[in-house]
């Protein structure tokens, strides 16, 4: 679903950054009984594993894994749906998804903000409502080595449940944490230990066959023999 590049992923299989999926589950409020869907769960399942409930109320769809979301049907009602559906088939995702939410469930899904534009989409958010709540994720998203996406993102709410409290109503923001990096430790400079300085005595030997007089007169400090 990256904007960044021209450049597609095959199946859209853009796996949601792990800070994005932590930050908003922060804020869902899930129940024991719940019975939870992914429909797209991806290469790397990041969000049907972050999802705390027991394994046996968890439902997936992935085309990779052969078990296309669109032609499956799981004949019941879930309490909550959250994934980050092809950008591709978005529409047709929401609107199965919409139709097997449970009266009181939570749908949640990523996707551009933008998504709410376009004149050929005004149809489409006729017909399923817009979402009570929409907090855009700060920073962008980062679904490639590329660095960032180039728009802004957030996750689209629809929340009969009440188990989204925590989030406002409208837009707001979540604040996903951005992964720390190791700064290099920086290795303390040695100085090589200077020794003491010891003083050399000094010893001045009498110079023979040399006077005192021409030692005077020329200012050499040597002794003369005939100064003993």
């Amino acid at each position: 679903m990256s904007s960044t590049t021209g450049n597609t992923i095959e199946h859209d299989d853009y796996q949601t950054p792990q800070n994005a999926i932590d930050a908003l589950l922060k804020l869902v409020e899930l129940r024991e009984d719940d019975d939870f869907l992914e429909p797209c769960r991806g290469t790397e399942s990041r969000i049907f594993n972050a999802v705390n409930l027991p394994k046996e109320q968890k439902y997936w769809c992935e085309i990779q894994e052969n078990r296309d979301y669109l032609t499956t049907d799981f004949g019941k009602k879930f309490d909550v749906i959250i994934t980050n559906p092809p950008f591709s088939l978005s529409e047709e995702f929401i609107r199965k998804m919409r139709s097997e939410l449970a009266e009181d469930g939570t749908l949640i899904f990523l996707q551009r903000v933008n998504f709410l534009g376009s004149k050929k989409r005004i149809p489409f958010w006729n017909e399923i409502g817009f979402p009570e709540k929409a907090p855009i994720l700060i920073p962008r998203p980062k679904f490639t080595k590329n660095g960032t996406d180039s728009c802004e993102y957030c996750w689209y709410i629809f929340d009969s449940g009440h188990r989204t409290n925590k989030i406002p109503n409208a837009f707001s923001h979540i604040q996903a944490e951005t992964p720390k990096i190791q700064s290099k430790i920086k290795k303390p400079k040695t100085t090589k230990r200077k020794e003491p300085k010891t003083d050399v005595p000094v010893t001045i030997e009498p110079v023979i066959g040399i006077n005192s007089q021409s030692n005077t007169s020329n200012g050499n400090p040597f002794l003369a023999l005939d100064d003993f």
